[in-house]
């Protein structure tokens, strides 16, 4: 499965979570690899083009309805991280990441496809799922 960082996270944390995953026949990918500076809506439809299944940001997407609605018209699965998470260090950060790839990954696989949820900066809280208004 194709999962893509938001240009709001460094490419580093993309690579390094790539070679930690492809264990197990994920691939991470940086958005700004492909997609720089692209409006949201755009990035969107060209992340679902490359096979990108899962597209993890700090930006709050689910605020604007016109993005609610592409997410969910593409099925691109969504997690926004907190607010909090941009008060860690890059360290901190790839840990925690890491510490939750393992819930976002089962929730890929149980929940439908335009999903947005919340990932809390909080150590083991659950995912949150963000309901459409």
């Amino acid at each position: 499965m194709k999962v893509q960082l938001d240009e709001n996270l460094p490419p580093a944390l993309a690579r390094a979570l790539n070679a930690l995953v492809a264990v197990d026949d994920y691939e991470v990918v940086h958005a700004g690899d492909y997609a720089r500076g692209a409006p949201d809506i755009e990035l969107f439809r060209r992340a679902i083009e490359s096979g990108v299944r899962v597209h993890i940001t700090a930006d709050h997407h689910h605020r604007r309805p016109a993005e609610r609605e592409e997410i969910a018209k593409l099925g691109l699965t969504v997690f926004v991280l907190a607010s909090g998470w941009d008060t860690m260090g890059h360290y901190e950060k790839a840990a925690r990441l890491i510490e939750y790839w393992p819930k976002i990954m089962t929730m890929v696989e149980i929940v439908a496809p335009g999903s947005i949820f919340r990932v809390p900066h909080g150590r083991n809280r659950p995912l949150e799922p963000i309901k459409r208004r």
